[in-house]
């Protein structure tokens, strides 16, 4: 867990998108939970529901299957279901299904006895038996060999497992936490995945949410990033511009959260002042969202790509920086580009950008 400093401050705009205050906690809905879910950053209704099933189930021993995008937090989940259940005092046992070969795969997770086959020198104990009244989590259950299958199965119907080598079963207390990123009912359509083993594994079922799905808790996990990837800079907070987290608001995220860090931390790196600016994300970012941004014009009426839209009324020191960052973001953050575009000289695109940076944040 990420230890709380100084908040790094945002712009006004962008802060109006939030309801509440950055500190998760504070969020009434959330402060009704009982368990301990601060590895999981959010207070949008989505996660909040996330939670309360989290909540419900992990006090249960039932078999649960997480389901998300990649970068959804899946593992988190899995992690909370455990710290929050009563088998807590073990440690969580996790298997990562596609990192062991196919031919490894059954001896990490049963064992072996000693001279079941060739090179088994010693007694192995699996995964399944480390797990013992605690929590196995399979990780991309989804990659799981076809030919493993039924002996999964049989062991998350009976409560017992055999060694590689050995006859009498083994009875073992577990409970079987799932996650993938696949559609599994695709995969028994597939042939790739049993039906029994899919419902046997689905007795809960939880969906994470995408993180475009979620957009209300990006500011907060922008500035939980910027916390965690900054430290190195001492007592001196980092601000991220009110355009910045409108680039973040605007973003698909097809990597979602853990892409949202990665962003940040890259702009961490290349930030040279007190300032996150939308030149300082990864440049596939600033591409996508000036994209969107010329896009969005041509669905409003214009016929030219590139054309910026301004809504009438709109006073002149607030067009002139909003065509000014605009055009920045659509000739993908170059500002020698940018300038000559403008027609105005580097220096004082400079003097602009500066001017933004500078503005009041809260």
């Amino acid at each position: 867990m990420t230890e709380v400093g100084r908040m790094p401050m945002i712009g006004k705009d962008s802060a109006k998108r939030d309801s509440g205050t950055t500190e998760m906690e504070s969020s009434p809905t959330r402060s009704t939970l009982h368990g301990d879910y601060t590895n999981i950053l959010g207070k949008s209704p989505e996660i909040i529901e996330v939670l309360e099933k989290i909540e419900s189930v992990a006090r249960t021993n039932a078999t649960v299957l997480i389901q998300g995008e990649t970068g959804t937090g899946k593992e988190l989940v899995a992690y909370a279901l455990h710290r929050n259940s009563p088998r807590s005092a073990e440690e969580i046992v996790v298997v990562n299904c596609p990192a062991i070969p196919e031919n490894l795969l059954e001896s990490e997770l049963f064992g072996h006895e000693e001279g079941a086959f060739t090179g088994a020198t010693k007694q192995k104990i699996g995964r399944f038996e480390k797990a013992h009244r605690s929590t196995l989590f399979l990780d991309e259950i989804g990659e799981m060999p076809l030919s493993l299958q039924p002996k999964l199965l049989r062991a998350l119907q009976e409560r017992k497992i055999e060694r590689i080598g050995r006859t009498k079963p083994i009875p073992v207390d577990f409970r079987v936490v799932a996650a993938t990123n696949r559609d599994l009912q695709q995969a028994v359509k597939d042939g790739t995945l049993r039906e029994d083993l899919y419902y046997r594994l689905r007795v809960v079922s939880l969906s994470l949410p995408p993180l475009r799905e979620r957009r209300g808790d990006i500011r907060l996990l922008a500035v939980h990033f910027v916390q965690k990837h900054c430290q190195y800079r001492g007592n001196t907070p980092l601000t991220i511009a009110s355009r910045t987290l409108d680039f973040l608001y605007t973003y698909p995220w097809p990597g979602n959260v853990r892409e949202l860090e990665n962003a940040i931390f890259h702009a961490c790196i290349f930030v040279e002042g007190e300032v996150i600016l939308p030149e300082h994300l990864p440049r596939e970012i600033q591409v996508s969202v000036g994209h969107r941004l010329c896009s969005n014009g041509e669905r409003s009426g214009s016929k030219r790509a590139g054309i910026i839209s301004i809504p009438l009324g709109t006073k002149w020191k607030d067009a002139e920086k909003a065509f000014i960052l605009r055009t920045l973001a659509y000739l993908d953050g170059n500002r020698t580009q940018t300038a000559k575009v403008l027609g105005i000289s580097l220096s004082s695109l400079y003097n602009k950008l500066n001017g933004y940076a500078a503005e009041p944040k809260l």
